[in-house]
């Protein structure tokens, strides 16, 4: 079940947020790296409800927290038609269609709040993500260079967007 994230799910998305980073190394921070607890999580939250080019869609399986999908729109009249995505699922529901419904849904969201624009950058390695997102119609529109260091490696990131209307 996809559902708009509530104040209540705070501590869920807390923990939920705390296991991805823990899991994968595809992502911006590292583990432990962000300060995130329940209160900061939902003042965010709250935040997001305030803005109406903004969203946080979660993914629930039995009552658990197991993915998200972020869309943080621009908070200028130039940009407000645009938002950035982030996402992720626990690695135990990859698989399952799960991160697909999730696009699906944030899709669904953007031309209803008329966003013309959903973009994300992905590590150039990161090919299930790579496949996922070109799967739900976005494309590469160019490549950052060395802008991560991962391991002590730099890292290449795509730039990647999907125009709606």
């Amino acid at each position: 079940m996809i559902v708009p994230i509530e104040v209540e799910n705070a501590e869920d998305y807390v923990a939920l947020t705390k296991k991805l980073e823990s899991e994968s190394d595809f992502l911006l921070y590292e583990a432990g790296e962000r300060p995130v607890d329940g209160e900061k999580m939902k003042s965010m939250i709250r935040a997001f409800h305030h803005q109406p080019n903004s969203t946080i869609l979660v993914a629930i399986h039995n009552g658990e927290l197991v993915g998200h999908v972020m869309g943080m729109g621009g908070s200028a009249k130039r940009n407000k038609h645009v938002a950035h995505v982030v996402t992720g699922v626990l690695k135990e529901y990859h698989g399952r269609g799960i991160a697909t419904e999730l696009f699906t849904h944030l899709e669904n969201w953007a031309r209803e709040q008329e966003i013309h624009r959903l973009e994300l950058t992905v590590m150039v390695h990161n090919f299930a993500a790579l496949r996922l997102y070109e799967k739900v119609g976005f494309q590469i529109e160019g490549k950052k260079k060395e802008v991560l260091k991962v391991d002590g490696q730099w890292v290449d990131e795509y730039i990647m967007a999907k125009l709606l209307y």
